[in-house]
């Protein structure tokens, strides 16, 4: 399970602690105490939405989404875990903590977020509820012994998964912060009917069968950029929140345009890959076509749950 959007508490001493934690005891003045290094923010995601500046990207990605989770379930295992990161106290850590130190590629902790969350947890008849610490440690065992296989790939984000991946690293991988700047200052680069041709590669992926495997690939990029502006957020950055949004447009496009890139014609998959292309520098030729524009809905980064909550309480909700 991914947790985000919580507060870090730790507990010492009998009070709650967000910066530094001083020694117990009394007596003892503070030049006598060892040195007191600052308590992480919990929302800090260093390995996932900071530049990449390893070389593990050469590592076939099962090979590393594979390990990436036995990292973490050890992780979990070690330290304990927990539903989110105010109710934390001797470092125990939620999944998405744990992917994120686990993770030596950015994008990888929110790809194998979301094979955990896709794929079927073992029947261990635990309740969340009546059952807390034995349901999580189960669901971190299950972490543990998570493996990724270019089969499980296959079925969980489909027959294109490898471009998907790709994509992934492609938005990723310069960083979080960089890649909206990025997106703020590049000329317009999104086909105006973007929005409709996704949801036309979507209706291409539910009549090949591949319903279930759209929906997870989909649902990296917003687990990606939730995390990063949390992330972002708690280092007390300053990113610019349209831009954030219409880069995450983006980047759903892009994902869309390689799930389907066997499955829908190309003048379909084309015109949405390239906004991402354009913000990156990967095909600058394009950049300046009168018919491309930064303009989206808001709406579409949401889950239809939300967009009908959303047109409920604000049906005028409008892009910039």
């Amino acid at each position: 399970m991914v947790f985000r959007r919580s507060r870090l508490v730790a507990l010492a001493c009998g009070v709650v602690v967000l910066a530094t934690v001083g020694a117990c005891g009394t007596g003892d003045t503070a030049d006598e105490q060892p040195p007191v290094e600052a308590v992480a923010n919990p929302y800090l995601r260093g390995n996932t939405c900071t530049p990449d500046g390893l070389t593990d990207e050469n590592v076939d990605p099962a090979r590393r989404l594979t390990e990436l989770s036995r990292t973490a379930g050890e992780l979990l295992l070690v330290n304990g875990i927990v539903p989110g990161p105010d109710l934390a106290v001797d470092g125990q850590l939620t999944s998405s903590q744990a992917a994120d130190r686990a993770s030596t590629v950015p994008g990888d902790a929110s790809i194998a977020e979301a094979l955990w969350i896709a794929a079927p947890s073992p029947d261990t008849g635990l309740d969340p509820i009546r059952d807390t610490a034995d349901y999580y440690a189960a669901d971190a065992q299950h972490i543990s012994t998570f493996e990724v296989t270019e089969q499980s790939l296959n079925r969980m984000l489909g027959p294109n998964w490898s471009s998907v991946i790709e994509v992934v690293e492609e938005f990723a991988g310069d960083g979080y912060e960089q890649y909206v700047e990025a997106v703020r200052d590049a000329p317009p680069m999104r086909a105006s009917d973007a929005a409709a041709i996704r949801a036309q590669l979507r209706a291409a992926a539910v009549d090949a069968g591949l319903e279930s495997q759209w929906e997870t690939a989909q649902s990296i990029v917003p687990i990606y950029f939730q995390s990063c502006t949390s992330s972002s957020d708690a280092a007390g950055h300053d990113v610019d929140l349209s831009s954030s949004v219409l880069g995450e447009i983006l980047a759903a496009d892009a994902v869309g345009a390689a799930f389907a890139e066997t499955i829908g014609p190309s003048d379909s998959t084309e015109p949405l890959a390239l906004g991402l292309q354009i913000v990156l520098g990967t095909d600058p030729n394009s950049a300046g076509d009168s018919q491309l524009t930064k303009n989206y809905d808001p709406n579409e980064i949401l889950s239809p749950e939300d967009v009908d909550l959303m047109e409920a309480e604000e049906p005028s909700l409008d892009g910039p």
